[in-house]
């Protein structure tokens, strides 16, 4: 993870995500020597200090879900097939103009 201005300019335009700091010059998906994980909502760290990269990702969408929020329009298929293949979340039936009608 960055500090100071280079975590703000990692964080610039990030709707969600998590940010994942790691030792080394490890360019790999999932580094080693993770050494925090932080949970970003509309630029801005809500969760972090933690060092376990699936359980934070589990929270992110946790996250999503109670504060209702949308994926983000360039990742949206992305968070759908982790939500419905990965995690085995299904979205709840929406309602139709004829349920809301009556």
């Amino acid at each position: 993870m960055a500090h100071g201005e280079t975590l703000a300019a990692a964080m610039e335009g990030m709707q969600l995500g998590l940010l994942i700091g790691y030792e080394g010059d490890n360019q790999d998906a999932f580094p080693r020597e993770v050494f925090n994980v932080a949970v970003v909502v509309e630029e801005t760290v809500v969760l972090h200090n933690f060092k376990d990269v699936p359980s934070r990702f589990a929270m992110l969408l946790g996250i999503i879900y109670c504060v209702n929020l949308e994926y983000p329009r360039a990742m949206k298929y992305s968070f759908e097939f982790l939500q419905r293949v990965v995690m085995k979340i299904k979205p709840l039936p929406e309602s139709t103009a004829s349920e809301t009608s009556s």
